[in-house]
């Protein structure tokens, strides 16, 4: 029974020179597995000679989870030029046999203490376009957009997004969840809190709806729903109508609207959904033009659930195209 434990038993810690094989092996197995998710190539991690890893591995810039004997994960702290003064999340790679055992929890906590030990506010990280389940893992551990969006240096076809976990305050954390859920919140906001107008739709429980919620600690303070509907403009093109867009009041205007739909924004693009859009109440199209979506002209009109004038807005997502129109 001990020998069993032992080999299940999980261990995390910062590398010494003696783990520079363990942390080749795994480094090399995690580029040929998500070569996007890296700035460096395989074949240019093959060419290092042993001295270099053994330098890597003795930095202890690298934490390196071991299930017995075999490393199963890693993930890597340290600074970035472009941001001096800040602390990053970098290289994380788990094992696909260990994916959803709690390796990457581990390991992302095990850089945060030392981010906290050193003092930093912030916690930061990149993740491509073409990580869709990235963005949604970090999501759930509070990783929040900060706007940041640039080319990578080594394929400047992908497009990095910068994310930071705030060690200061409760971040907000986004996860899909059921329509029921979202019910009080959404009514509460967008019904003035009228139980006879309650915000539910015949198309809640649907297969193809996403429901998306934010939440501080605990609490649910924030709501989006997508529906499978055709862009209006084209009738004859997929799209997804996001509906009940809210956010608690006492929270509104500090950034969780923002969160909230930029990491759905990032799912729903990693599972080919290319475009979407809303008719917004007109009092929130400054909100939707500062997260990238597009007015369109000609379009306003009454709601005929609340009979508040609305505008229609859109966007096509990043990395999936969605063409013109």
């Amino acid at each position: 029974m001990t020998d069993a434990l032992e080999r299940d038993r999980l261990v995390v810690r910062a590398t010494t020179a003696d783990d520079a094989d363990d942390y080749r092996a795994l480094r090399l197995e995690a580029l040929a597995d998500s070569p996007d998710a890296f700035g460096t190539t395989l074949a240019e991690a093959r060419d290092y000679d042993p001295a270099r890893w053994e330098s890597l591995a003795a930095s202890g810039a690298t934490v390196l989870a071991w299930r017995g004997r075999r490393a199963v994960g890693m993930a890597s702290g340290g600074v970035n030029d472009a941001h001096p003064g800040t602390r990053w999340l970098y290289g994380m790679y788990v094992t696909p046999a260990e994916r959803g055992r709690g390796v990457a929890e581990t390991l992302v906590e095990a850089v945060l203490e030392r981010a906290r030990a050193l003092g930093a506010p912030s916690l930061y990280l990149q993740v491509t376009g073409a990580m869709g389940r990235a963005r949604a893992f970090y999501a759930r551990l509070g990783f929040e957009p900060t706007g940041e969006r640039l080319a990578m240096r080594r394929d400047p076809t992908l497009a990095l997004a910068t994310l930071a976990r705030p060690l200061d305050r409760e971040p907000v954390r986004v996860r899909r969840v059921d329509a029921e859920a979202l019910v009080d919140l959404r009514t509460r906001v967008l019904r003035d809190g009228d139980p006879t107008r309650a915000a539910r739709n015949p198309r809640d429980a649907e297969r193809s709806t996403w429901h998306f919620g934010a939440f501080l600690g605990g609490d649910l303070v924030g709501s989006a729903s997508f529906f499978a509907s055709a862009w209006p403009l084209e009738p004859t093109r997929d799209a997804y109508q996001l509906r009940y867009m809210a956010v608690e009041p006492s929270l509104q205007g500090r950034g969780v609207g923002r969160v909230l739909l930029e990491h759905a924004e990032a799912i729903l693009a990693a599972n080919s959904i290319q475009r979407v859009w809303a008719h917004a109440r007109d009092s929130a199209l400054g909100f939707y033009r500062a997260t990238g979506w597009e007015v369109v002209a000609g379009s306003e009109h009454l709601s005929a659930e609340t009979g508040l004038p609305h505008t229609t807005v859109t966007k096509v997502l990043p990395g999936t195209g969605g063409g013109a129109g």
